[in-house]
């Protein structure tokens, strides 16, 4: 096999494919064969034959995987979804804060919000503005991907005219995302990093076309060892 990334990607992909085929059509494999096309081979119980498949997928796969260019192509993608996850992030909090400004409820992503409402969001708040704009910006915490602290700029613009605008502030604001809001994060994140571009599919369809594969392989392998 050549080493072209390539080349690579196609072994995985038809091989994984192969054994999708095998295992959705129910397809069977005859007792006796031809190996290299002279050598006469019998006894091939299915166990056999799910054994050799598996190897072969194992190998197949773990070539693409460990090939330089597979490498870069992935942190493309961890980089793509951390720069998604981050802009998501982000709007959620600046939604917050408007929605707290408009007086449609309390910030739900605040830990402090008791400061929060204490500070000078608190006066803004009072005077009912009919148009905000809430900017957030993030410090990321290394220990806690969904959790940190926020800052915020704000423009404010009231019925009458008069608008008022903030830079972001100095004081921050620890917030934390609660399971729900997390899991959608990152559902539509690894949707938006899966479809972003050509090499995220080239790259992602061979591992998850492998997966299939592979968890086929098990459950077959488990069939074919219960079997006498």
């Amino acid at each position: 096999m050549d080493d072209l990334p390539d080349k690579l990607r196609r072994n995985v992909v038809v091989f994984s494919a192969a054994i999708v085929a095998i295992t959705v059509f129910h397809l069977s494999f005859k007792p006796t064969g031809t190996l290299l096309g002279f050598a006469q081979v019998g006894n091939i119980t299915p166990l056999k034959a799910w054994l050799a498949l598996t190897a072969v997928l194992v190998y197949v796969f773990l070539r693409y995987w460990f090939h330089e260019d597979t490498d870069k192509e992935r942190g493309l993608l961890a980089q793509e979804f951390d720069n998604r996850r981050y802009a998501a992030m982000t709007r959620h909090l600046a939604w917050d804060a408007k929605r707290y400004l408009l007086r449609r409820g309390r910030p739900r992503f605040l830990v402090d919000f008791d400061d929060f409402a204490e500070e000078r969001l608190t006066r803004f708040a009072d005077r009912r503005p009919t148009r905000t704009i809430a900017k957030a910006s993030l410090d990321r915490d290394a220990h806690s991907p969904w959790g940190g602290k926020v800052r915020y700029s704000l423009y404010l613009q009231w019925a009458d005219g008069n608008h008022h605008q903030t830079p972001f502030s100095e004081r921050v604001y620890a917030f934390r995302f609660p399971g729900h809001v997390i899991t959608r994060i990152v559902l539509r994140c690894a949707l938006g990093t899966a479809i972003y571009s050509k090499s995220a599919v080239d790259t992602l369809v061979p591992i998850g076309l492998a997966a299939l594969a592979f968890a086929m392989c098990v459950v077959q392998l488990a069939m074919a060892g219960v079997k006498p």
